[in-house]
């Protein structure tokens, strides 16, 4: 089976099984350039293809203020642009100052940098949706995602929870899918290195220093060196908890 064969089926498994696109629906593709949401928005436009469905996908960028290359910067949108017309998906652009205000607030101690970003883009993706009349926001979160939050939110937060393939938002006015949810990391950049995409780099001067990042290395060299099948036994537990062997809190 070809890569893309094998990243289409996995795909379209999370799309069927959690009926994440239907006809006439509004879809949001939360679109940063990298690789997880270039491979979202080729695969979600292949699928809505195959599968007939009328719907309509708008890929939204927003750039985050952090210091960059302007110049480079304005190139790599107009190639996202570009991306996003050959595959039928509608652009949008917007320049926001949350990365400024994530590096006040680290600056002051008063919260971490991430969550600033990631409270404000997902604000923004909200009032966006409600705006435009979208009805689901679709990320590109994958199957190690999925498996690093898993650890996160015991290491950190003390709870067995992680990120959902569909998320109702609103009472169900809004919905967050994940159509790359059953998809490993290394699948995804493969993919992308062969179809040799540009790719918008994160300027985030936290990146490399996050709770997040420290799981994933973590995982990778203390965990999943332990043996072939260990990341995709971790996967189906997480898929197929045992409920009636978990304690309760009485």
């Amino acid at each position: 089976m070809t890569l893309y064969n094998k990243l289409k089926r996995l795909i379209g498994r999370a799309l069927f099984r959690y009926e994440m696109l239907k006809n006439e629906d509004s879809v949001i593709l939360a679109l940063s350039g990298g690789e997880d949401s270039l491979a979202l928005t080729y695969f979600i436009s292949d699928w809505r293809k195959k599968m007939r469905v009328s719907c309509r996908l708008l890929g939204v960028h927003l750039d985050m203020g952090f210091p960059k290359d302007e110049k480079e910067y304005k190139e790599e949108i107009k190639w996202l642009e570009n991306f996003c017309n050959s595959l039928e998906v509608e652009f949008y652009f917007d320049k926001t100052d949350y990365g400024i205000q994530a590096m006040k607030a680290y600056e002051k101690n008063i919260t971490a940098p991430c969550f600033v970003c990631s409270w404000h883009r997902r604000k923004y993706l909200f009032k966006l949706a409600q705006r435009e009349g979208a009805n689901k926001i679709a990320f590109g979160h994958h199957l190690d995602d999925l498996i690093v939050t898993f650890f996160m939110n015991m290491f950190y937060h003390g709870e067995l929870s992680t990120i959902l393939p569909v998320q109702e938002m609103f009472k169900g006015k809004l919905h967050i899918i994940r159509p790359l949810i059953l998809v490993e990391k290394t699948l995804i950049s493969r993919f992308v290195e062969k179809k040799n995409w540009k790719i918008i780099k994160n300027p985030c001067p936290f990146a490399k220093e996050t709770k997040r990042k420290f799981v994933e290395e973590f995982l990778e060299t203390r965990v999943y060196s332990l043996g072939p099948k260990i990341k995709r036994n971790i996967a189906t537990a997480i898929f197929n908890p045992k409920f009636e062997y978990l304690p309760l809190r009485k």
